[in-house]
């Protein structure tokens, strides 16, 4: 199995997006962080640098997994908390956070925002639910799919880490039989449909999480884009 990943500024000032990939291949963490300046940068950092540091241990069975990614997100979103209360110029950062983890034969994930997870199974699909105030309105059967796309509140979070002193989540799971996991952050996936998405993935196997982050500057994308793949069609 093959991971890539890339990162751009987009037409931002910094970069808010922060990621990381375990050298071991088990796990793979992005995470988009909010507040403007510094915080953004701050509480997406706090969240994959938390992570990190609790699942970088040996991981021999489920029960101790999902132990571990239970508390992992809630220290995470504790820390951003309490960074954002105690320092006026973070006040209000938060971040959004995928997270992937292979363990056997299957692929245990977290979400929480819009960063997107995909799976490529015979074609390319949405792993995640996105906690948005538009997926809440497409769900409802407000919106279409194209109204969703162009929505002016398509950027609205109806769930963050570190927005509150609590955060619900779940740890899913799913048979790892697929060909290519994404993950991307919204940079991506607001400009680019799941189709041009799937089209770039399976054009080239060399400089995936590159070649779609190029999808999204030449889509014009304006945000930060991050992407990492697994590529396990190897």
């Amino acid at each position: 199995m093959k991971i890539s990943a890339y990162t751009d500024i987009g037409g931002r000032e910094n970069n808010e997006d922060s990621y990381y990939i375990d050298p071991r291949h088990r796990f793979a963490i992005l995470a988009d962080g909010m507040g403007g300046h510094a915080a953004g940068e701050t509480a997406s950092s706090i969240a994959v640098s938390t992570l990190r540091k609790m699942l970088s241990v040996p991981i021999e069975n489920e029960k101790q997994l999902i132990d571990l990614l239970n508390r992992g997100v809630q220290e995470a979103n504790r820390e951003i908390f309490r960074q954002s209360e105690e320092n006026f110029k973070l006040r209000g950062m938060g971040t959004t956070l995928s997270l992937v983890y292979i363990l056997g034969k299957k692929l245990y994930y977290v979400n929480v925002g819009d960063s997107r997870i995909y799976g490529y199974r015979e074609a390319l699909f949405q792993i995640s639910k996105d906690d948005s105030f538009v997926n809440y309105l497409l769900e409802m059967g407000d919106i279409s799919e194209e109204e969703a796309r162009v929505h002016p509140k398509k950027n609205v979070l109806t769930k963050a880490l570190g927005t509150a002193k609590g955060i619900d989540f779940e740890i899913r799971t799913l048979p790892l039989d697929m060909s290519y996991i994404i993950l991307c952050s919204d940079g991506l996936s607001d400009v680019a449909d799941i189709e041009e998405i799937e089209k770039t993935l399976l054009a080239d196997k060399k400089d995936v999480a590159k070649r779609l982050v190029r999808l999204a500057l030449d889509a014009g994308g304006k945000d930060n884009i991050t992407v990492i793949v697994f590529d396990k069609s190897r």
